[in-house]
Parts: structure tokens; C-alpha cells; sequence
């Protein structure tokens, strides 16, 4: 439990650094794309929002709606949360990439990227190859729950299961901007967030309720970069040096 909320602190740390001045033009890009993927989104949501929610009401159950309709909503929130997030985490991959190499500077972090715009460029590929990496394992598993969420009875355990997954995948996708400049492969990075399952779990569903709160979730991204490279800079890469 001890790990649990620390990890929940690194976020907050996040928050804390971006709003510093100086920082703030490093979180500006990101904040950007999540205000663009989020205006999409929501549109597409406000569209298609019935729709779905018939989708996943049951027939012949009209005497339990009360009950499922929340509970459904619910799925519907957090299977929109996971594609905000795997939308944000791809497109803005190169600035989040120039952001953690400050912070790791900041950190003290040894061997860490020199940092710059020049490097944005050099480590664009590198960056979105990873996002588009982390995209695929995600939806390895996001796929089969989305289709279980359609099975009645059964996808009345979907909250939970789609809480648990995005806070997972929070934690090893955003692993890897301290973590992919290193060199580390995507098992590696993976092995790294298990390593420290408790701490990573409380850094990732802090991340998803802040991603999940409208206006909040525009710096979400940028602190959530910061978070989880003050995180793998004290925890992983320290431990690793020694």
C-alpha cells in the first residue's frame, strides 16, 4: 500500500513540475494535442452515445436498467478514456519525448539524454515506433475485453476489468519515455513496470482519473510524462546504476 500511494505522488509531482515556469512551453505541445484529441472524441461520443448504450442493454431486461445503465456508461467512459489516451500517447510521442529528457536533467538522472530540439527530431522515429508498439500490445488486450463487454451477465465485471487494464498499460506506455531513450526494448520496459507492480499501478489509475476529468485531463498527458520519468529515475534507472 505503502508503493500504492507513492505511486499516486508521482503524478502529483508531475502536476506540480509542469506549472513551474520555465516548463511550461516543454508542456505546451502535448497539452495541445490533448485538447484536439479531445474535441474529437467527445464529439464522436455525444454521436454515438445511444447507440452503443442500446448495443449494451440487454433485451428483455428493462426491470434492471437502472442498475445497468450506469454500470454501461461506465464501460463506455473508460473504453473512451483508453482510446484518448492511446490517441495522445501517439501523436504527441516526440514532444513528451523532449519533456522527459529535461526532467531527467532535472532529476539529476545519470546518462541522460542531452535534450534539445534538435533532438525531437533525432528521436521522433524512435518515439513513435514505441507508441505505435505500446498501440498494438494495447489493443492485444483491449480487443477481447471490448468484444466480452458485449456478452451479457458476463461484461458485468467490464468496469473493473477496463479499470485495471488502463491502469496497466498507463503505467508501461508512459514507462517509456525515461525508459526508451535508454535503450530499453518494449519487454525490457515491461519487465521494469512489473518489477514494481504496486508503485505502477498507483502511478497509472491516478493517471486514468486524471484523464478521466474534463479540463484536468488537457495536462494530464505532459504531467503524467513528468510523473513517470521522476518515477523510473529514482526507482528503476537509480537501482539500476547501483
Amino acid at each position: 500500500m505503502k508503493d500504492f500511494v507513492a505511486g499516486i505522488g508521482y503524478l502529483l509531482r508531475g502536476f506540480d513540475l509542469i506549472r513551474r515556469p520555465g516548463w511550461r512551453r516543454y508542456a505546451a505541445a502535448p497539452v495541445a494535442v490533448s485538447l484536439l484529441v479531445f474535441l474529437a472524441l467527445a464529439g464522436l461520443l455525444g454521436w454515438g452515445f445511444e447507440t452503443w448504450m442500446e448495443a449494451l442493454l440487454p433485451s428483455g431486461w428493462g426491470w434492471l436498467e437502472w442498475l445497468l445503465w450506469p454500470l454501461f456508461a461506465l464501460v463506455i467512459g473508460l473504453v473512451w478514456v483508453f482510446t484518448f489516451v492511446q490517441l495522445t500517447f501517439l501523436v504527441g510521442a516526440p514532444f513528451n519525448d523532449l519533456l522527459s529528457e529535461k526532467v531527467q536533467h532535472q532529476a539529476g538522472a545519470e546518462g541522460a539524454p542531452e535534450g534539445g530540439w534538435l533532438d525531437l527530431v533525432k528521436e521522433g522515429p524512435r518515439a513513435l515506433a514505441s507508441a505505435a508498439q505500446a498501440l498494438a500490445y494495447s489493443l492485444a488486450w483491449a480487443v477481447p475485453l471490448l468484444l466480452l463487454s458485449l456478452v451479457p451477465v458476463v461484461n458485468l465485471a467490464a468496469p473493473v476489468l477496463w479499470l485495471v487494464l488502463n491502469a496497466w498499460l498507463l503505467a508501461i506506455e508512459y514507462a517509456d519515455y525515461p525508459l526508451g531513450a535508454r535503450g530499453y526494448s518494449f519487454r525490457a520496459k515491461r519487465a521494469a513496470v512489473a518489477g514494481q507492480r504496486p508503485l505502477a499501478l498507483g502511478f497509472g489509475l491516478a493517471t486514468l482519473v486524471a484523464m478521466a476529468i474534463p479540463v484536468l485531463n488537457l495536462a494530464a498527458m505532459p504531467a503524467a510524462v513528468a510523473g513517470s520519468t521522476l518515477l523510473h529515475s529514482e526507482r528503476t534507472l537509480r537501482r539500476g546504476a547501483a
